[in-house]
Order: C-alpha cells, then structure tokens, then sequence
C-alpha cells in the first residue's frame, strides 16, 4: 500500500484530467467539472493511497469547487503557480505539444518531486467579503472607464445617453456593495474586530481596510510579518550577477490586489507626513533612492505594522513604530 499518492489535476471549466500515476501506460482519467464529477473523483482516489495529495493548478476560480470537495472528503490539496508549471515542463525540453492529459502528467510529476505544501481554504466570511470587495474594484473600474467614454463627444444621442446611464448605473451598484460590505463586516465578529485595528493605523481609511481585511484574510496563516510581507511581494529582491546590478523595483511577485490594497494609504502617508512617512523619508536619506524604491519600502513597513496590530490584537502604537 502506497503512504501517499500525487494525484495531477488539470482542470478546466467543464472538466478536469486526472494523472493518478507516472507510469505513462496508466490512462488519464476525464471527470466533469460539477458536484457529480467531484464526488465520483473522490470515489475513484480514495482506495488508492492511504494519504491523496491532490495537486492542481490555480485557474481563476474553476478549481475551487473540487478543491473544496477533496478537502470536505480529507484529502490533501495543493494548488500551483501556473509560471513554475510552465517552466517545470519547458525544462524537460520536450516538443511544443499541449494537451490537457500531458499537462495533468506533469503535475502529478511536478508534485512528486516538489512535494508542494498544503493549501488551506480560508473561512467563509472571508471569502465573502474577498469577493464583495474585488467585485467593487470591477465596477470601479467600469465606472471610469465609461465615464472616459461619456466625456467624448458623440454624434449620436442614444450613444451619449446610454453612456452616462451606464456610468450612472455603476455608481449605484457601487454605492449598494459598499453597504452590503458594511453589512456583512458588522455581521461578523471577527472582521469587525479586525478592522477596527485596521483602522487606527494611520493612513488606513474605510475602504482600504476593506481591501487590506479581505487579501489577508486570517492572519494567523502568517507565521511572521516577513512571510506576510512576502505574500505582498514586498519582500527585497537582490539581482547581482558579475559586475552588473540593476537598480530596484517594484517586486512582480505575490498578491497584486494585497499590494495593491497596502499602495494606497502609503501614499497617504507620504502626503500627509503621517505613518511610515518617517520611516520613508530616512530611507530616501541613506542614498539615492529612487521614487518606487522608497515607496515599496513604506510598503513594506505598513505590511509589518498591519501583522503587528492583527497579530497583537492591539490598536496601532506610534511608540513602538
């Protein structure tokens, strides 16, 4: 009996393959990608092994559903960076050839070798309002870019008109998903209490706190406020190689919407000579930093700040800055 077994899942909106073996004259399995697919999956797997380790790729939603179900049915879930896949499968050297057998053998492979850590879902009232708030930056931007469109000039009246109704429209939705968040963090114990710690760190708003509570999610699955800062991408990047060093920037790596969420009271910050302001001006000081260097260091202060106040359960303390 095998103790553990990596199971590759390439998985798509109307189905997935599975690669339950390495040994190429095992056939990949198809299985629909709905309640009815999931569950004869996990049928078929769980004599398998006495430990699965399901293994699949990150592809803009379609892999939650199973992934939620391996776990509901105590299996072992690992979802991967789709950029190291590729790279992974392009170090074989093989032929161009894609197919979405192959891709679900290179995964079990991958998986097999990398031995990937575990992927946790977090609570529900999270992924709730994770979604409330991504879904106001959709309309957000919508809304600008109608209203860019509305202020051109259009030889047709319906045109002109229906492009302000639009924006109009959006403005509403927006105004509406700003009360539901409210509602549904006043709801919640947790994310009230969370963010009201959010909220006495200088900087941070109403908005923002949402953006920042819903990208963090719980912070205890940080183990420190650098792994929280490298979950940003906000943790240094050194790229030295002979003589040649480059200037830095703005890491490419992480979550862009956390990022994202922490760029906007930083800049608040500077503006306002508030927060981590100080902390930016003494790096900007020690030599000649460029603008993005300087602010991704605030960045990553305000990352710090934010694990210690979650982590703390303490209001913001200028003291211990």
């Amino acid at each position: 009996m095998i103790n553990r077994l990596y199971v590759g899942v390439d998985i798509s909106k109307n189905w997935f393959d599975v690669c339950t073996s390495l040994d190429e004259k095992v056939p990949v399995e198809r299985f629909s990608n709905d309640s009815d697919g999931h569950a004869q999956f996990i049928k078929a797997v769980s004599p398998l092994a006495r430990k699965i380790h399901v293994c699949m790729e990150h592809t803009g939603g379609y892999e939650t559903p199973l992934a939620l179900a391996c776990i509901a049915a105590n299996l072992i879930v690992s979802l991967l960076d789709g950029a190291k896949l590729a790279d992974y499968r392009k170090s074989h050297g093989h032929a161009r050839a894609k197919t979405d057998k192959q891709d679900a053998r290179y995964i079990a492979r991958f998986a097999s070798e990398r031995k990937p850590v575990q992927w946790l879902p977090v609570p529900d009232e999270y992924r709730t309002l994770r979604e409330l708030v991504r879904h106001r930056q959709s309309l957000i931007q919508a809304r600008t870019a109608w209203g860019c469109r509305a202020s051109h000039t259009a030889l047709s009246e319906i045109v002109t008109a229906q492009r302000k109704t639009l924006r109009e429209i959006l403005a509403l939705q927006i105004k509406e998903l700003n009360k539901a968040i409210a509602a549904h963090i006043k709801a919640s114990p947790s994310l009230k209490e969370a963010l009201k710690l959010l909220l006495s760190i200088p900087g941070i708003a109403g908005v923002a706190a949402a953006r920042i509570l819903a990208e963090t999610g719980p912070i205890s699955n940080y183990k420190s406020a650098r792994e929280y800062a490298l979950a940003a991408g906000l943790n240094p990047i050194v790229i030295h190689s002979g003589q040649r060093t480059p200037p830095g920037k703005l890491p490419v790596y992480g979550n862009a919407d956390l990022r994202c969420a922490l760029y906007h009271p930083t800049i608040t910050c500077k503006s306002h000579k508030i927060g981590v302001s100080n902390f930016m001006e003494r790096v900007k000081d020690n030599g000649d930093k460029l603008k993005m260097t300087v602010i991704t260091a605030g960045m990553r202060k305000l990352a710090h700040i934010v694990y210690g106040v979650l982590s703390s359960k303490s209001t913001y303390d200028k003291n211990k800055l």
